[in-house]
Order: C-alpha cells, then structure tokens, then sequence
C-alpha cells in the first residue's frame, strides 16, 4: 500500500515538473535599440527609442529625443499612452496616430517576416512571380477605397523582404523601404538596417528615414517590458499635450 502511495505521489511530482521548470517570462520578449534619422524638406532629425515587445501583450518604448525623454505604452486593445517622467504628465493618443503594427520589431516577433505582416492589414496575395533569386508578390486590400491601391513586395532566397513598395490608383510610389543587414538571435531573424522613404504629401521632394537597430535580445528580462504609467502621473488633453511637445522639441 505504502509502495503504491509513493507511485502517485511519484507521478503527480513528474507531471508538474516541467510546469515548476517553466522560465518565469512565458511568453517571448523581443528588444532591441534603434537610432533614427528623418531628411525632410532640407532638414534633419534625429531620435534614439529602445523597443521591448512582448509577444501578445505590450508594446513599451523609451524614446529620447535630445535631453527629452518619454514613454509609450501601447496594449494589444489598440490603445497607446505617452508618459513624461519629467513632468509626470501622460496623455492618450488617438488610435490612428500609433499602432502597434507601426513598429517593424512588432510585425516581425508577430510572425510578419515573410508577408510584412500585409495579411494582418486585410491585404490578400494576388500574384507571385521569380525575379532571379527574388520573388515578387503583389498584395491588394481587401477592402477598395483607401490610398493603397496594391503593394509590392520583394523576397530573398531565405524568403526574408528586402524590398515593399505601397503604390496609390494611379501607380505611382507612396512609400517604398528597404530592408537590409539581416541577423538572427535564437531563431528570430530581424533586419538591422531600414530604410524608408515616402512620397506622401510631398509634391516635389521626399521624407527618407534611416533606421539603425542595434542590441537586439529575444528572451532577456527586463524591468520595461513589465513597464507601467505611475498611479500619480496627471492626464493631459491631447491637443495640449502635443502642443507643448512641440515647443519642448524646438
């Protein structure tokens, strides 16, 4: 009897074994550093945000933009906060101002590397062809009557992109980016040059905007990717808080 009781207890150990073993971080944790400059209209900016992702949960940013720095905290309901520790300050944006699908390390870690993650925004494949080594796909919205009329996308041989092209109904570029100097941290391949350069609003001249990622970790704790707004932080009104975000950064 006792020989028995010790089998169960023997076996009930076994099976919650690996659930004990299991790392804290259950979910994966992508980060990584990014430095970036924007040329437009004959002037440059330049922004340096540090990225921590966890898959299916938040998105947090810690942007530093001169001697200014700021959070974003954006949740997988679609909703994102900005917070000023300087003044204790945060406010919450618009929707359509930032999503998380606006952040590259976000499309990738969510398994976007191969489509850009077009299947997520309702576009759907409408051709594929060989180019060389490449492939070249072409993605329409689902949906008609947007800006987008159809997207071009380029593949190496890895089936990583190097290449996405958004084109308006009357064929010309909207915005086109380069993706390039690729390297792979525990399985998760990530470009870490990009280049974008967009057309949209401009009537003669281009935004381009070169984004340098550095430090990228899969799986490594970190206190910000457990990042919350302070209880004591003071709601703002938007249109104010942007307003003064913008005499900050003059």
């Amino acid at each position: 009897m006792t020989a028995h009781r010790n089998h169960i207890v023997f076996l009930a150990l076994a099976l919650l074994l690996p659930a004990v073993s299991m790392p804290m971080y259950a979910q994966r944790l992508f980060h990584a550093d990014v430095s970036s400059k924007t040329v437009s209209k004959g002037k440059m900016q330049a922004a340096d945000k540090e990225i921590y992702y966890t898959k299916g949960g938040n998105l947090t940013i810690r942007w530093n933009r001169g001697l200014a720095t700021y959070y974003t905290l954006s949740t997988p309901f679609g909703f994102t906060d900005i917070y000023y520790p300087a003044s204790k300050e945060s406010m919450t944006l618009d929707p359509q101002m930032f999503k998380m699908q606006d952040e590259l390390l976000y499309v990738f870690a969510e398994g976007g590397a191969e489509d850009m993650g077009l299947g997520r925004e309702d576009f759907v494949l409408k051709s594929s062809k060989k180019d060389g080594s490449f492939t070249v796909r072409r993605y329409e919205p689902r949906k008609g009557g947007g800006m987008c009329a159809w997207v071009e996308l380029v593949s190496g041989a890895d089936f990583l992109p190097v290449y996405v092209a958004y084109y308006n109904k009357k064929g010309k570029i909207i915005t086109k980016t380069y993706l390039s100097g690729y390297t792979s941290v525990k399985g998760f391949a990530f470009p870490m040059r990009v280049t974008e350069i967009s057309y949209l609003g401009e009537k003669k001249d281009s935004t381009v905007r070169l984004d340098l990622y550095r430090n990228l970790e899969v799986d490594v704790p970190n206190e910000l990717f457990g990042f919350h707004i302070p209880s004591d932080a003071v709601p703002i009104d938007l249109k104010e808080g942007l307003k003064a975000a913008g005499k900050k950064a003059k």
